[in-house]
């Protein structure tokens, strides 16, 4: 058994760069490109709505450091925040690290900027963020800058994928993020494929006027983020909490492979479950399957002798 623990450990992090096709949704068997966003969108569009105070990270847990300080990720700075005393409203700041925000990674005043719709408190692209970073953010669209107007040593705002003068900023984030932002993405424009999300602001730079495709700038670009920055074990603990919270995972921390057979270089190709991860047992010098399964709402992977572990290690009673 000590080497399946060890097996499961590399697990962990070779699973998504590796890719396999698990059969954790079985309904897209068969099926190409926009049939597999359709079953998708009917799969976890109706989640439950949270209030917009229940999705503080220090209600959530999504957003938690495994250290058990009881600090949490920011994903636009390198600030280290207390999950319950750093917590501060909307507004701007001229201080680095002075408390932190929620923020729609997606933002809100693309869809219209209303409150009473599902994508407003969606924990999915939810995130805690340092004020200062936020509000450098805006509204601006994620991408990439070529000419910094200003920066916190982490993230990047200037001109470069979405313009190169007057009203037309990028909003960059860490190279270690953008795969998160990216599978983020896919999931907001799968779970709300009805919207709108050009109501406001920049979000046709994003997507295609008065709907949720992306075009092809934005497209081409994710794309790329997603495969040079493969799942995090901290993606796959976020997932587990936000579908803990709200009812409905992100089909793109969890399968990857998917965003490839939607909007990437397999969307011809009919989608066929696999039967499992192949991984390297470095003590036996053996490759052996390890297999995803997702049972009432939480993923698990199981070893070729039947033990069960959650995604994050722990032992699946």
């Amino acid at each position: 058994m000590k080497k399946y623990l060890l097996l499961f450990t590399l697990a962990i992090v070779v699973c998504a760069a590796l890719q396999a096709q698990d059969c954790l949704y079985p309904e897209l068997d068969g099926k190409k490109g926009e049939e597999i966003r359709n079953v998708l969108f009917n799969k976890i569009k109706d989640h439950k709505v949270l209030s917009y105070n229940s999705v503080w990270a220090s209600v959530t847990g999504a957003d938690d450091r495994n250290d058990g300080s009881g600090t949490i990720w920011d994903m636009y700075s390198d600030c280290v925040f207390d999950k319950w005393d750093d917590k501060c409203g909307s507004g701007e700041s001229e201080d680095d690290c002075e408390c932190y925000n929620r923020e729609h990674s997606l933002p809100k005043s693309w869809w219209g900027g209303d409150t009473d719709v599902p994508m407003y408190t969606d924990l999915h692209h939810l995130i805690p963020t340092d004020r200062l970073a936020n509000s450098q953010r805006s509204a601006w669209p994620l991408g990439e800058v070529s000419s910094v107007e200003w920066t916190n040593g982490s993230s990047k705002l200037g001109y470069g994928t979405f313009g190169s003068s007057g009203n037309n900023m990028t909003f960059e984030p860490a190279d270690e993020y953008k795969g998160d932002f990216a599978r983020i993405y896919f999931y907001m424009a799968t779970c709300y494929k009805d919207q709108d999300f050009t109501a406001g602001g920049k979000g046709y730079k994003v997507f295609i006027n008065g709907t949720a495709n992306f075009v092809n700038t934005a497209l081409n670009l994710y794309l790329n983020w997603h495969r040079n920055d493969p799942v995090s074990d901290k993606e796959i603990r976020r997932n587990n909490a936000v579908a803990k919270k709200q009812g409905n995972r992100n089909p793109f921390v969890d399968a990857p492979e998917l965003a490839e057979y939607i909007w990437g270089n397999k969307k011809s190709v009919a989608y066929s479950c696999g039967t499992g991860s192949a991984v390297e047992d470095v003590n036996a010098g053996e490759t052996v399957r390890v297999k995803k399964v997702i049972e009432g709402g939480h993923l698990y992977l199981i070893l070729p002798d039947g033990t069960r572990y959650t995604a994050t290690g722990m032992l699946a009673k």
